[in-house]
């Protein structure tokens, strides 16, 4: 199905080349011809440091915490149950301080402390925040009694810790009570696509885990033209583009999993996504003229995707990106401002 997109016109004088996508869509019961407004203005990034209950965390243990939750929520299995995310962030207090680490006692490392030599996998997944968080959950789910069991005795037969450190599991669990409120704040009654829940600092990127996704030279030429509408588009333009040079380097903008939809045709040969997970935040990449990752691959913010170009329905080179905070499809109520996203949440490149 074609997207989004205008309608050939009269070409105006322009000091930098956009894009002109075409839809040949009209517009069919429950879709809008204006784009959802979500929350106002733009997302709140993560804070430096914030205090939770009796401690104070700093901007990396906040950061880690906030991925931890979206791999919870990810999991399929945990995806409605904010007891994981409290077990799994008293074990990270425990384990870590909720940060991710490079050292540990013989090969432990990261959030959870795993072991690459116990079988918790290489060096580098393991110190991949959803990676050691989805394997935690694994064991988890695995564990007779988990969701009703004390927290301190389900994290110490997921971890196996020597006896006597069995308990300390405990005197964390009001501290990551407070943050799966904190960070799950519909986790009561799960909303899909509320003003909350789309407001979600879960459904956000953490501070540091996003670039943006041309090089910083680059950075100034984004058009901000998310939601035009006019005679440019028959509906409103659902990305942002930054005009930028044929094979300039598209980068990820967050870490995640690629997807590569080769239907379609108005992104060109590819329409790259990088999703974090199945429904939580999804960023996408359009009429690139060269592509250096296969689908299912990971990727980390800042890896180059390929080059940008003027295939599908462009006219001058440039990238069309765009933010789903819920890996919605075009015009869901996820459909998020890129602009205003990465102004609150990126660094140049």
């Amino acid at each position: 199905m074609s997207r989004h997109g205008a309608i050939r016109y009269a070409a105006p004088v322009l000091l930098v080349p956009i894009a002109v996508p075409i839809l040949f869509l009209t517009l069919i019961g429950g879709q809008s011809s204006r784009p959802p407004d979500l929350c106002g203005s733009a997302p709140n990034a993560v804070p430096a440091s914030v205090v939770v209950g009796d401690q104070e965390l700093d901007a990396e243990q906040m950061s880690v915490a906030t991925q931890v939750v979206a791999a919870v929520r990810a999991f399929p299995t945990t995806a409605d149950k904010p007891h994981a995310a409290v077990i799994a962030l008293a074990t990270a207090r425990q384990e870590s301080g909720i940060r991710n680490l490079d050292y540990g006692d013989r090969d432990s490392l990261g959030v959870f402390q795993q072991r690459p030599s116990q079988g918790w996998g290489t060096a580098e997944q393991v110190r991949n925040i959803a990676h050691a968080t989805t394997s935690f959950l694994r064991h988890l789910i695995l564990v007779p009694g988990w969701e009703s069991r004390p927290v301190t005795d389900v994290a110490a037969d997921v971890q196996r810790p020597a006896e006597e450190y069995r308990g300390l599991y405990e005197r964390w669990v009001p501290l990551a009570t407070r943050l799966t409120q904190r960070l799950w704040p519909d986790a009561v009654a799960p909303a899909s696509f509320t003003s909350d829940a789309t407001c979600s600092p879960i459904l956000l990127a953490s501070a540091g885990s996003v670039v943006y996704p041309v090089p910083s030279g680059f950075v100034g030429t984004d058009q901000h033209n998310w939601g035009g509408t006019g005679s440019h588009w028959s509906n409103w333009h659902t990305g942002t583009d930054f005009s930028v040079p044929c094979g300039t380097a598209v980068l990820a903008a967050t870490g995640g999993t690629t997807e590569i939809d080769t239907s379609q045709s108005w992104a060109g040969h590819w329409l790259v996504k990088i999703v974090t997970g199945p429904t939580s935040l999804a960023t996408w990449y359009a009429h690139m003229q060269k592509l250096d990752v296969v689908p299912g691959r990971r990727v980390v913010a800042g890896q180059q995707l390929g080059g940008a170009g003027a295939l599908g329905n462009a006219t001058g080179c440039h990238l069309h990106f765009e933010v789903h905070l819920h890996n919605g499809s075009i015009y869901a109520p996820d459909n998020l401002d890129p602009s205003q996203w990465l102004a609150a949440h990126a660094r140049a490149g």
